[in-house]
């Protein structure tokens, strides 16, 4: 006989309805011919449920049925074993309820959906899962919850009042649930306690007309009651989170009934309780979090004097619309390079500081962005002024060949007639002093000073023969590294210290260095000026810059010396096919040209007694605006506290920056013929200063990972969540506490969270413990996120 046949026989009267029968419950014997439900699951089990509360044990006993009498006769669950199980057969550990050890007056069953028992947990202890069933039926139990996920209490009951259009009570703890369905005659659940609430559980409240949640009366309870009630937000059509009164602190609902509160306060306190705002409710996903780059500044046409602006624009143009600034940077970093240290600028209206106008520069951009074609176009006056100087070498090579056969062979017959007059002395007789004017022809025959080659750019060098090639060339060099990431990583590399030192000093465009080498001697070079250009894309450099300035040792300005390094938004893609300006074009390569070959004297250069190089200064208009324009400018990143250390080191090395931009751009207009010369004019100043503010954005912009801005907080926290730092049901203030950074105070973690809480990943909280003290802040993550 199925186990449904022997259910249905001991009932006096049933029908049927879909796929279930109605019956008078036995158990309290009400009026309704409805009031018990009999249904039979697929696995053959029969599930009983009272519309009036009646425990199911309280009916098998109404009808002499027992446990086992719900499965099928057969044993088998439609085919599946499930036992029995003979206990000779069992495992020592595994028990049935009554066998657990220590007090199981009380427990509490999770079944699933379908009313099949998962497992039970002692009032206040542990969980038992269910691994199969004794001779007499009755569950067989194994300690911990294995591989079982965990159920709300009263699962069935759930889906039934939510198919039902029934209100559905939340509880924190499973015996407030049962108290409720008893003395309240309503379907309660709950996840078990106030840590065991999971975001995957309000899938079963799809539907739902009204959900009520009773917490206990204490922070956690409100916490979970607020974790309980966002992630219903949106599932069910109302939620409402009861506060009961009067309930003491750390009690629940049972104990607030025990105090002599009766349903009808209780539902009273319901109807009175506003419904939360639906609006809060979380987002199907959360919205991804887009981190902008600060914005830069465009390049402007009238930073540049006239003949290298328009070639800038025409070949920025002929790149496929490519942005002008790689092409602009190129060409300053390129001017400054050819004055070098011909002449060099002091700044201040009295004092001798001097500024070398050789610069760093760095053009940042993705591999679409054509900044290596543009390089490649920009640097060509340099590369072209390298290839006419190494033909003049090889021709001066040539003559120097035939001038050594010329001296070899002059001193070759000046010393044969030496030797032969020496001869005729000691054979004839005679002074010896008749040999001196012989021996002074000798000496005064010059043997003839291999040519050195002019060298303006290099592109992979070591450092030895680097410092061979600025021996040579005392006015300076340009580094070019097409691919500047390569370049700094070599200069991190172990062992590379002196080389990482050499640049340092080269950057000042100053100072002497000495090389001493086993096997090649010893070379001292009178004065060490570099100018650095190269490309790098921006997620290289994004984590060179942060990791650079986290270890200490590499934190000594390096990476500030790049003063010229632009950051250009992304141009839409404009293919050209058109003419260079030839016209444009030859008139910036003679500029390059003169300025290779400027006379310092000329451009009204001076120097004394104890300078290194010529010098020029201001004109008192020109002051004006350099002194007007350090006493704006630096205050902002004098030790402000509002950046970064690094952004700091950066921006204060921009008087130089100034300087030598000022420089190069009178140069240019003196080699152009629009300047006289004697003195930095007004408008290079002012060109100067417009290269700052426009350099500037671009600095802050590569600095940008380090800002503190709320969307960059914002992606830290996250990322902090997403690792599982921070928790579901974490504290706002234990953040702050834990000084990670770009979190290290309220303000800026609450920046954060307030970036969070709109796109959707977070929710905030303010649990109140017990209505007593301050209201502590609660983080609640998107259920996503969560284990």
């Amino acid at each position: 006989m199925q186990a449904i046949d022997q259910v249905l026989e001991q009932l006096e009267d049933y029908t049927q309805r879909s796929d279930e029968f109605r019956a008078r419950c036995p158990a309290h014997n009400g009026e309704s011919e409805d009031s018990l439900s009999i249904r039979e699951e697929e696995n053959g089990k029969v599930l009983l449920h009272c519309h009036s509360g009646c425990e199911c044990e309280e009916i098998l006993d109404a009808l002499d049925l027992e446990m086992s009498d719900l499965f099928s006769g057969n044993g088998k669950s439609r085919g599946k074993p499930i036992g029995p199980i003979a206990k000779e057969d069992r495992p020592a550990e595994v028990r049935t309820i009554d066998e657990i050890p220590g007090t199981i007056d009380e427990y509490f069953a999770f079944e699933d959906g379908e009313g099949n028992l998962l497992y039970i947990q002692q009032h206040k202890g542990a969980y038992w899962r269910v691994v199969g069933y004794d001779e007499d039926w009755d569950p067989l139990l194994l300690k911990g919850l294995g591989d079982l996920e965990p159920m709300l209490y009263k699962l069935p009951d759930l889906l039934r009042a939510v198919e039902a259009g029934e209100t559905v009570y939340h509880v924190e703890g499973c015996k407030d649930a049962t108290t409720a369905r008893e003395r309240l005659g309503v379907a309660a659940t709950t996840s078990g306690g106030a840590k065991t609430w999971k975001g995957e559980f309000a899938e079963y409240y799809q539907g739902a007309k009204e959900v009520v949640i009773v917490p206990d009366n204490d922070e956690e309870g409100a916490n979970y009651a607020a974790k309980v009630a966002q992630d219903l937000l949106g599932i069910a059509e109302s939620v409402k989170v009861v506060e009961l009164p009067d309930l003491p602190e750390k009690q629940d609902l049972t104990d607030w009934l025990d105090a002599g509160h009766t349903a009808e306060e209780f539902f009273e306190v319901v109807a009175a309780t506003p419904a939360m705002d639906t609006s809060r409710a979380w987002p199907t996903k959360p919205t991804p979090l887009d981190i902008r780059l600060p914005a830069v500044e465009d390049f402007d046409e009238n930073l540049l004097p006239s003949p290298l602006s328009e070639w800038v624009f025409d070949v920025a143009k002929r790149m496929d619309n490519a942005a002008p600034d790689f092409v602009a940077a190129a060409a300053v970093v390129q001017a400054g390079a050819l004055i070098g240290r011909k002449v060099g600028i002091r700044p201040k209206r009295y004092d001798d500081w001097v500024v070398v106008p050789n610069l760093w520069g760095g053009l940042v951009g993705p591999p679409a962005s054509m900044k290596t074609p543009a390089l490649e176009q920009a640097l060509k006056p340099i590369k072209r002024l390298a290839a006419m100087a190494k033909k003049d070498y090889e021709d001066a090579l040539k003559d120097h060949e035939l001038n050594k056969v010329v001296y070899a062979a002059q001193r070759k017959a000046l010393k044969d007639d030496l030797e032969a007059k020496a001869k005729q002395i000691a054979k004839e007789g005679g002074s010896v002093s008749e040999l001196e004017p012989l021996k002074k022809k000798i000496e005064e025959l010059e043997e003839p000073e291999a040519p050195t080659q002019k060298r303006y750019v290099t592109n992979d060098t070591t450092i030895e023969k680097l410092a061979e090639l600025l021996a040579v060339n005392p006015d300076g060099i340009l580094y070019y590294a097409d691919e500047l990431m390569r370049f700094l990583k070599g200069l991190d590399r172990v062992g590379r210290e002196s080389d990482r030192a050499f640049y340092l000093e080269a950057w000042n465009g100053g100072g002497s260095f000495e090389v001493d080498r086993i096997g090649r001697g010893s070379m001292h070079v009178p004065a060490l000026c570099i100018s650095l250009l190269g490309g790098i894309q921006p997620g290289p450099l994004t984590k060179y810059v942060g990791d650079a300035l986290e270890e200490a040792d590499k934190a000594d300005g390096l990476l500030q010396r790049f003063q010229v390094t632009v950051y250009p938004d992304i141009r839409g893609y404009e293919p050209s096919d058109v003419k260079p300006n030839a016209k444009a074009r030859s008139r910036a390569y003679e500029v390059f040209e003169k300025l290779a070959t400027l006379d310092a004297e000329k451009f009204g250069a001076t120097q004394d007694q104890d300078d290194d190089v010529p010098v020029i200064r201001f004109s008192d208009d020109a002051q004006k605006i350099f002194d007007i324009w350090r006493a704006k400018f630096e205050p902002r990143y004098r030790s402000t506290g509002d950046n970064p250390e690094a952004l700091e080191s950066h921006m204060l090395k921009y008087r130089s920056l100034f300087a030598s931009l000022a420089l190069i751009c009178e140069a240019v207009d003196f080699v152009s013929g629009v300047s006289e010369g004697g003195s930095v004019s007004k408008v290079s100043a002012l060109r100067a200063a417009g290269w700052c503010s426009y350099l500037e954005s671009h600095a802050i912009r590569v600095y940008s990972p380090l800002l503190d801005t709320p969307e960059r907080q914002a992606e830290k926290l996250l990322h902090r969540i997403l690792v599982g730092d921070v928790r579901h049901g974490a504290k706002v203030r234990d953040i702050y506490r834990k000084q990670w950074s770009g979190l290290t105070t309220p303000e800026g973690v609450s920046a954060a969270l307030e970036t969070l809480v709109q796109l959707g990943w977070v929710r905030i909280t303010k649990v109140n413990r017990g209505g007593k003290g301050r209201p502590a802040e609660v983080i609640h993550t998107h259920p996503e996120l969560r284990d």
